[in-house]
């Protein structure tokens, strides 16, 4: 018979809580390494009888008194549990010999721990346990029932004010907008979350508890506060252990109470505004976070407390892996603890819960370091953050997969399963993916609108809507008695430049000013040339043959024209065009000369067929607003300026030539083209993705 070594005389073993089927518990507690151990009535009584030195004798005697059955394996399964955790007194070589193992098995590669420490790590800076004895005397009415009456009373109060206030005090946050505002704010929120943490540790005071440190523990690079409450593993009552976590939570929404209070009577400023952020979005934001149950914060100890299940993620994880794989391949592994109904289902829910959230969180903080370093290190931080959180985990499953396949019974959820893998892998390998959508506009092939050059008398409109010109016909005469003027002004001073240089030969005095005559002839020539061009524009004509499609309703032969007016549409109704822009993912699919279909968005239009004609070298710095998500387009642009319509991915423009329109259009037609292309699997589509992006973000 192997003997068992005892246990350390220093460990303590307090009463706890009611698990949640009702049975009693007991915490063990280690205090040279601060940690807490729940055990259950069987745990319990083999500790009990934990003299008996042998495992044959403590099964045997337990066994006798007939209140549970133990075996010998469930005893030195215990000790191995109590071994690995070193609870057990040993010595020697043997001790020296185990103390190096569980060294080297915690040893871990600097990388390893990097990954593990870089996105939360914490920083004791306070002892506060002797400072919360003395001062909690003095606190101790915080804890009063009245207060909390008092406290419900102004927040009925506050709220009943609030509703005929309520657009002031929204207002108010404008004052942050200032360098005074700026500084206020900090001070509030270091302020307030202080308080938080002192909400925790004078509660957890209260119930006779240690607060062994407080500190500051960094987040994602963030710094928060932190209180280490773990002492209250040795409180029995659940309630009491709800109320600690629970305490920074109050204590911040007490203060949110009185601030409200107080900014009824504060003048406008922003020591205001500082009482409002701490009435308002302090405390909006701690219940967001701290009320979080899917992560190990406040919310989190209170789920787990309230249910009664300690190391709650990691039980429901280990039920959810299980009923997952006997869904899924029909393992028969055996339950990992067995839960009344109810709770078993909640604790699926839970787990999938948190298993979702943390896919999604773990992405976010992926892009945040991606966005946070330069561009090397943080391609290669998101990188890590994806590989080890997201596809380390799911990799590690589907190893336990393929090692237990040996396992897999065959029936429906298996065959179910199957299928959809198959459907999976058919759907993201296979290059099916040929056809390719565009937004595009059908349009004439020739089309203009003719504005007024400058100003000008409307003499005479030559044209009606609907008439057929020809290119160099006039459609509209224009006069102006300003140009003319100035056009006589200048003949009268070329005739008199000239007549001046044919005089130079004869008068000595004007020879020394032929060349400057000669340069303001030249200049005045220019001149009368420019003024005549303009004058000459004054008559509209047309730019090529076409028909008048529009004819400004403003325009009356006699009156003034102002600079830039509007005046006739023209297009050519024989040929027509097509304008689509093309995702940059979708370029290398098509080429020149591909047949495509333009689908009208007007159901009353039939699909015309048409053909790639020619593909812009480079995307599109600016989009007609038409195609535009401001203008209920589908491709998305960046900003709120309306004069700047940047897409916010590149796209192409590309031109199609219809065969035929069908009947004649006066105006574009809106609708998408589509576009058969080299078949790609999505697999691929996003791997060229992948290294697309590594290649455009892997510079400094």
């Amino acid at each position: 018979m192997s003997k068992l070594p005892p246990l350390r005389e220093e460990l303590d073993l307090y009463p706890g809580p009611c698990a949640f089927d009702g049975s009693p518990s007991w915490t063990l507690y280690d205090p040279a390494n601060h940690r807490f151990y729940r055990l259950g009535p069987l745990e319990n009584e083999i500790l009990a009888h934990w003299a008996l030195n042998t495992p044959e004798a403590i099964s045997e005697q337990i066994s006798r008194q007939g209140l549970f059955s133990v075996s010998v394996d469930e005893v030195r399964q215990l000790s191995g549990f109590l071994s690995n955790h070193n609870l057990l007194r040993i010595s020697g070589g043997e001790a020296v010999q185990h103390l190096v193992g569980q060294a080297k098995a915690a040893r871990h590669h600097w990388f390893t721990w990097l990954i593990h420490h870089y996105l939360f790590f914490k920083i004791p800076l306070l002892r506060p346990d002797r400072w919360l004895a003395r001062t909690y005397p003095m606190l101790r009415w915080i804890f009063r029932p009245e207060l909390l009456l008092l406290l419900v009373v102004l927040a009925l109060v506050n709220a009943y004010l609030l509703i005929d206030r309520w657009g002031m005090f929204s207002r108010t946050f404008l004052h942050f907008f200032s360098a005074e505002g700026v500084v206020y704010y900090a001070v509030a929120l270091i302020l307030t979350k202080t308080l938080h943490e002192l909400g925790h540790a004078y509660t957890a005071h209260r119930y006779g508890c240690r607060v062994p440190a407080m500190g500051m523990a960094f987040l994602v690079m963030l710094p928060v506060l932190y209180t280490d409450v773990s002492d209250a593993w040795k409180l029995s009552s659940r309630r009491q252990r709800l109320a600690i976590g629970f305490g920074g939570i109050a204590a911040e929404l007490g203060l949110a109470v009185v601030c409200t209070s107080l900014w009824h009577f504060l003048p406008d400023g922003p020591l205001r505004s500082c009482v409002f952020m701490m009435a308002t979005t302090t405390w909006i934001v701690t219940l967001m976070i701290n009320l979080n149950p899917f992560m190990r914060f406040d919310g989190y100890f209170l789920l787990s407390d309230y249910w009664g299940i300690e190391n709650l993620q990691h039980r429901a994880f280990a039920l959810a892996r299980w009923h997952m794989r006997r869904c899924l391949f029909g393992f028969m592994d055996e339950v990992p603890e067995r839960f009344p109904r109810r709770t078993r289902r909640l604790l699926l829910i839970y787990a999938w819960s948190v298993w979702i959230y943390r896919f999604f969180l773990f992405l976010g903080i992926a892009l945040l370091v991606y966005h946070f370093f330069f561009k090397l290190l943080g391609l290669f931080l998101m990188m890590v953050e994806i590989g080890w959180f997201i596809l380390l985990p799911v990799g590690k499953e589907m190893k336990y997969w393929i090692e237990c396949r040996q396992q897999t019974e065959w029936n429906n959820n298996t065959l179910i399963t199957l299928s959809a893998v198959l459907v999976a892998i058919g759907i993201l390998f296979v290059p099916w993916k040929s056809r390719i959508e565009a937004p595009g506009l059908l349009k004439i092939a020739a089309h203009t609108e003719l504005f007024m050059p400058f100003p000008g008398k409307l003499e005479r409109i030559s044209v009606a809507k609907g008439e057929a010109v020809k290119a160099g016909q006039t459609l509209l005469q224009f006069s102006s008695a300003d140009l003319d003027s100035r056009i006589e002004q200048s003949r009268i001073k070329i005739e008199a430049l000239r007549w001046e240089l044919a005089f130079h030969g004869q008068e000595n005095n004007l020879n020394d000013r032929r060349l400057v005559a000669i340069s303001e002839l030249e200049s005045a020539a220019s001149e009368y040339d420019s003024l005549i061009d303009q004058r000459r524009r004054l008559a509209v004509q047309a730019p090529f043959d076409g028909e008048i499609i529009e004819i400004n309703d403003a325009l009356n032969p006699g009156e003034w024209i102002a600079k830039d007016e509007p005046l006739v549409t023209i297009g050519q109704f024989e040929a027509y065009k097509i304008e689509a822009f093309l995702a940059e993912d979708h370029l290398g699919q098509i080429q020149v000369g591909t047949m495509a279909d333009f689908y009208p968005d007007q159901l009353d239009w039939p699909v015309i067929r048409c053909r790639i004609m020619s593909i812009d070298n480079a995307s599109a710095l600016q989009l007609p607003p038409i195609f535009t998500s401001r203008y209920s387009g589908s491709i998305a642009v960046r900003g709120n300026d309306k004069a700047a319509l940047v897409p916010e991915t590149s796209v192409y423009r590309i031109w199609l030539q219809p065969k035929t329109a069908g009947e004649t259009i006066d105006r574009v037609i809106k609708g998408n083209v589509s576009m058969h292309g080299k078949s790609e699997s999505i697999a691929a589509s996003i791997w060229r993705r992948i290294i697309a992006t590594m290649i455009g973000e892997s510079g400094f």
